[in-house]
């Protein structure tokens, strides 16, 4: 991806410097599974907007976001936002790429998060065809959307236009553990928002059940513009790639970063392996 402007405190005000991870990293923290980051994949590259939440600070949740936007095609165009004061200086949709807003944080907690009036155009300009990327304190997607609806008054056509929320666990096991809880696809019913789970952890096993409900499956599979059978054959390739770069050890964020785009440059037309059918 390209930024069209440079971050304004993307991580936030802390104490202590973060410590960005890659997809492979946290694949291997036991945050989500191989698969599940196939999904993610399949959903970033055609453009997915998408909200990460949970509540305590330092949880992981814009750790996962910028994890997350390295399945971004190499042509994507990102804006970061600077809370108070943003001017939201976007460039015109084009048909070629997707433009993210980047939200560091939708909340009022400190001047350079979103809220308010700001928030708002977020998401009407999202309704107008741009891609919205950011984080929330919430624990649950009815926390999410109870925070869109009741405290911003969003309206609801403009938050259906979202794609995942992604609310994460935070727990102890011995140990401190971060999960994605739950992904959940966004939906326009026409009156409302619609939510169907594409992916849930179970607590019992530490395993992730991923698109085992039929109509969210499908309702991803037709978002994507994919049939269901293209759809687990896409997200079978891709996790099998992110097993590969764990095998290998290619674990760094410029080693994803750079296999990623490798990918993309396979898959483009004119290339051998797209030529080739592959």
């Amino acid at each position: 991806m390209r930024a069209l402007n440079q971050p304004v405190s993307w991580w936030g005000w802390h104490w202590e410097p973060p410590v960005p991870m890659s997809i492979i990293e946290l694949i291997e923290a036991g945050n989500l599974s191989a698969r599940l980051a196939a999904l993610f994949w399949i959903g970033m590259e055609r453009g997915a907007s998408i909200i990460v939440a949970a509540d305590p600070p330092s949880s992981g949740k814009t750790t996962t976001l910028s994890a997350l936007l390295s399945f971004t095609p190499p042509e994507t165009a990102v804006y970061f936002t600077r809370g108070y004061g943003e001017p939201f200086a976007l460039p015109p949709l084009s048909e070629s790429y997707a433009t993210y807003i980047l939200i560091n944080e939708l909340s009022d907690h400190i001047p350079v998060y979103t809220w308010d009036d700001n928030a708002r155009r977020a998401f009407e300009l999202v309704s107008q065809g741009y891609r919205l990327a950011s984080t929330m304190h919430a624990d649950t997607v009815d926390g999410v959307l109870a925070q869109l609806r009741g405290d911003l008054h969003i309206p609801a056509k403009h938050i259906a236009a979202l794609t995942f929320i992604v609310p994460l666990h935070i727990g102890r096991a011995g140990r401190l553990i971060r999960r994605v809880a739950e992904v959940v696809l966004v939906g326009d019913s026409g009156d409302d928002v619609t939510t169907g789970q594409l992916a849930r952890w179970q607590e019992s096993t530490d395993t992730f059940e991923i698109l085992g409900e039929r109509l969210p499956a499908e309702a991803l599979a037709e978002w994507a513009g994919l049939s269901p059978a293209q759809l687990e054959k896409e997200m079978d390739s891709r996790e099998a790639f992110l097993n590969s770069l764990q095998e290998k050890g290619a674990g760094s964020i410029p080693e994803v970063n750079s296999a990623i785009e490798q990918y993309y440059e396979r898959l483009a037309p004119g290339s051998q392996a797209s030529s080739a059918g592959t």
